[in-house]
This record gives C-alpha cells, sequence and structure tokens, in this order.
C-alpha cells in the first residue's frame, strides 16, 4: 500500500498575489497526483486549526510543509522549529505578535524528523541550490513546523522545505526538486530522527530569518 503523505504550502501574504510555495505545490501535485495537498492561509490562528484538521483526515505517513523565502537563492531544508512567536510583518489578518511562546509547556525548539541529510545529497547530486538551514525564522513557517513536530512525535516524519520565490527558483525547477525529495522520503522511510537537526545546530549551519 502507498504511503500517505501530506504536503502543504501557503497563500499569499505580505501584499504579494501568489506564494511560491503554492505554485510548486500546484505542479508537484501533477507530478504526484497521489499526494494529499493543502493550501494553509497566512494566518496565525485559522492555519493550525486547519493543519491540525488535515492531520486528522489524512492521517499521514509523512508531512512535509512549504513556505517561500524571499531573498534566498537556494531551497532551505529546515533542521530545527524553535518555540517562538516574533513577527516582523503581520500576518494577513493583523495579529503581529511578540517574543511569546507558541506552546508555554513545550521545548525551546524541536527537530525534524525528515530525512535530511540524504535528501540534501540527493537534491545536490541533482543539481539543485540546496542548504541546511536551523533558522526557520520566527513567522508562521516556524510556526507550524512547531506545530506538527509537535503533534505529529518522532515516528512520523515531519519537516519544512523553504523555497525561494519563483522569480529567483523557476516554479518546474522546484517542483521537480520536492519530487526527489518525496521520492527519498518514500524510499526511506523514518530514518532520520531528531538527531539530523541536532548535528545541523551544532555545525552552526544558519537560514535567514523569515
Amino acid at each position: 500500500m502507498r504511503r500517505k503523505i501530506l504536503v502543504t504550502a501557503f497563500g499569499p501574504f505580505g501584499g504579494r498575489t501568489l506564494n511560491a510555495s503554492s505554485l510548486a505545490l500546484a505542479e508537484l501535485k501533477k507530478r504526484l497526483p497521489f499526494l494529499n495537498t493543502r493550501i494553509l492561509p497566512v494566518d496565525s490562528v485559522l492555519a493550525p486549526r486547519l493543519l491540525t484538521r488535515a492531520l486528522r483526515e489524512v492521517d499521514p505517513d509523512a508531512v512535509v510543509l512549504l513556505g517561500e523565502a524571499g531573498g534566498s537563492t537556494t531551497i532551505r531544508l529546515e533542521t530545527t522549529a524553535w518555540n517562538e512567536l516574533d513577527f516582523r510583518i503581520p500576518d494577513i489578518r493583523g495579529r503581529q505578535p511578540q517574543k511569546l511562546p507558541i506552546h508555554p509547556s513545550a521545548p525551546a525548539s524541536l527537530a525534524s524528523t525528515l530525512p535530511l541529510e540524504t535528501i540534501h545529497k540527493v537534491l545536490l547530486e541533482a543539481g539543485h541550490e540546496i542548504s541546511l538551514s536551523t533558522d526557520a525564522g520566527r513567522y508562521l513557517c516556524n510556526q507550524l513546523l512547531f506545530h506538527a513536530l509537535r503533534l505529529m512525535g518522532s515516528t512520523i516524519p515531519t519537516g519544512f522545505i523553504h523555497l525561494p520565490l519563483e522569480q529567483d527558483y523557476a516554479t518546474e525547477k522546484a517542483a521537480k526538486a520536492l519530487e526527489a525529495a518525496i521520492q527519498v522520503i518514500l524510499r526511506t522511510g523514518n530514518t532520520a530522527g531528531p538527531s539530523a537537526g541536532r548535528r545541523a545546530a551544532r555545525s552552526g549551519v544558519r537560514g535567514r530569518r523569515r
């Protein structure tokens, strides 16, 4: 039986009419029609609720969250989610929390459980601009990654991939990279565990905050 994969992306925000993650997800769905997909609003209250509902409905074997990172020229594999909301811009409902925990009783950080090192190797060998990042920002990308990791625990591969804006990384190219990442997840299952995130954090690999 084929494993169930949930892949989410975000709708537009910050005055933009498109989001690179939803464009790439639409193209990815054409390539891998068996995927379960959702587009989530950049709404710090509604998005976690909709993600929780999707996780309940799909009961996935793996979860891949997508977002866009303006100013980045590489696909960023996020190793770590931080238990903090510190929005540099408001969400689409005007909320802009500052220096607040996502879940007050939860740890300061949670590590991705996707096989990130294998994904990184495969995409690099395929010619993609790819990097490991320990900083997904303190906006909704980080919020939903933390939320998903907290809900799914260590047994369901879960993680976040940041994509450059579409003018900096063509949608078709981004979708090819995502397809390759999904194939790695299908082949390997949950072989990464939390150690990949901790190793990347110790090595000082950093990303740009969004």
